[in-house]
């Protein structure tokens, strides 16, 4: 059976094949730093749901500590998950994919000297990467829970490395440490906190998970212009934890049984362009206000939209050999979604990377379509 270091190893192997990883001083610092040292050996679970424990099954959790995937460290409420729950709770907390940290350092283009804000501790793996990589003394993370922080530290320990952690809520960064050159968080955002940007020196650069719907995620590089001002693109889809407030979790988007104002039966596929990728994103930035969520009833398999306070909605499910979408408050919700499905086609159904993001001194933030200049839709307030 190979040790933990060779399966680490081989993991980084194939990160530096695949051409993810090609700073010299990050590959260094993702051999040094293993990933095993920063994953609970009880408590976490796949991604499909399998229980991941040591004394169960030493193996089995090496195998998968050491695979190209994120691991649940927990679920709303602050607990453990349980066996085969990863779909049904809301992850607060993962060990983000070995690639996914990868592509955010490689997209931070760190070098000597730089001083970074990580938001978001959660295990402690990234926290070290960048110590290792900058320097303690140049590294400052901030973490909302203090049952995550106090593993983190203690996981840090373990790999000797002592970075500066502190107990707080993420949107506020830290201001006692500013400016710092890079902000990086593993957690997404669906609107850059403007107390970051207050904190980024001249030239500095946020890398963050950035998304108006979970499902369809992208990094962001964004970097600090002149007069307070920040533009970036988008780069390749990842899935993502929402950064997290103080207080109750949002509540789950969920058919709330409620009868419909339109019936609309249609031979035309409407879940997948919902489920699509490059759709789903263009969809998410140009329509507003809209949540989704997959809905299983007797014909199959459908989907139910929401807006923020669930007062207009969208039920969508198969009927026989058509499918029937049913929509129902102020807003009619399904009717924008296919407005703008239309106008993606037009537009030449354009790949998430032809996006881009810009912050302008007010704080109002628009997403635009190959150039800040062009084409552009407003960000609202977060859901």
């Amino acid at each position: 059976m190979l040790t933990a270091r060779e399966r680490n190893s081989a993991l980084i192997e194939a990160i530096i094949a695949d051409g993810t990883l090609t700073d010299a001083a990050l590959v260094d610092a993702f051999r040094s730093v293993p990933r095993h040292l920063f994953i609970p050996e009880t408590g976490a679970l796949t991604t499909r749901g399998g229980t991941l424990n040591t004394e169960g099954n030493s193996n089995r959790w090496l195998t998968a500590v050491h695979a190209d995937n994120a691991i649940t460290t927990q679920v709303e409420g602050g607990r453990a998950p349980r066996p085969r729950e990863s779909g049904r709770s809301t992850a607060t907390s993962y060990g983000s994919a070995p690639t996914v940290l990868a592509r955010m350092l490689e997209l931070a283009d760190l070098t000597d000297g730089q001083r970074v804000l990580e938001v978001g501790t959660g295990t402690g793996w990234n926290t070290a990467l960048l110590a290792h990589r900058l320097g303690e003394s140049r590294v400052v993370s901030v973490e909302i829970d203090d049952r995550l922080l106090e593993a983190a530290r203690r996981a840090l320990r373990s790999a000797g490395l002592a970075p500066a952690t502190h107990l707080a809520d993420g949107h506020t960064g830290h201001p006692e440490g500013a400016p710092y050159d890079r902000i990086i968080s593993a957690c997404g955002v669906r609107r850059v906190p403007h107390s970051w940007l207050g904190q980024l020196a001249e030239g500095g650069i946020v890398v963050c998970p950035w998304g108006l719907l979970e499902s369809a995620g992208v990094l962001m590089r964004l970097e600090l212009g002149s007069k307070d001002s920040a533009v970036g693109r988008f780069h390749e889809g990842v899935g993502f934890v929402p950064l997290r407030t103080p207080g109750p979790v949002s509540s789950p988007v969920h058919d709330a049984g409620q009868q419909p104002d339109e019936y609309r039966l249609t031979q035309t596929d409407p879940v997948s362009p919902l489920l699509t990728f490059p759709s789903a994103f263009a969809l998410s930035v140009m329509v507003p206000d809209w949540r989704m969520r997959r809905r299983w009833i007797g014909t199959g398999s459908g989907l139910w939209l929401c807006d923020h306070q669930g007062a207009s909605w969208v039920r969508i499910y198969p009927y026989g050999t058509s499918w029937m979408v049913e929509q129902g408050g102020p807003r009619s919700i399904w009717d924008e979604l296919e407005e703008a499905l239309e106008l993606w086609a037009e537009l030449g159904r354009p790949e998430p990377d032809r996006f881009g993001l810009v912050v302008d001194p007010k704080g109002d933030q628009r997403v635009w379509l190959d150039s800040p200049d062009e084409r552009s839709w407003p960000v609202g307030a977060p859901i």
